[in-house]
């Protein structure tokens, strides 16, 4: 099952995603790495700027946010590679500690 998943996963994240601009990229990537560095993995975060999203209903600028959304996908990557850039250094101390 497992297997299935990421193969989805993967099949979503080659699709032809949509051009970006400069603006909307550096926009998601900033709130991807806000939200990845939060303590609680950016559940609480994530959950406000949705709430913020639906009372300012400005879906230009912050509709990636939303699962249905087309860059949303891109927003998810961001927030995952942030993640995995932040918890490296620490495995990389704890394995430079045990030796």
């Amino acid at each position: 099952m497992e297997t299935s998943t990421a193969a989805m996963m993967m099949d979503h994240q080659h699709r032809a995603a949509p051009s970006l601009s400069a603006e909307e990229k550096r926009r998601i990537e900033r709130v991807a790495r806000c939200v990845a560095r939060d303590r609680d993995g950016g559940d609480l975060t994530e959950k406000l700027l949705l709430r913020l999203l639906g009372l300012t209903r400005n879906a230009r600028r912050w509709g990636f946010l939303a699962p249905d959304h087309p860059l949303h996908p891109y927003y998810l990557q961001q927030k995952v590679s942030e993640r995995c850039r932040i918890l490296r250094p620490r495995h990389a101390a704890a394995t430079t500690a045990d030796r």
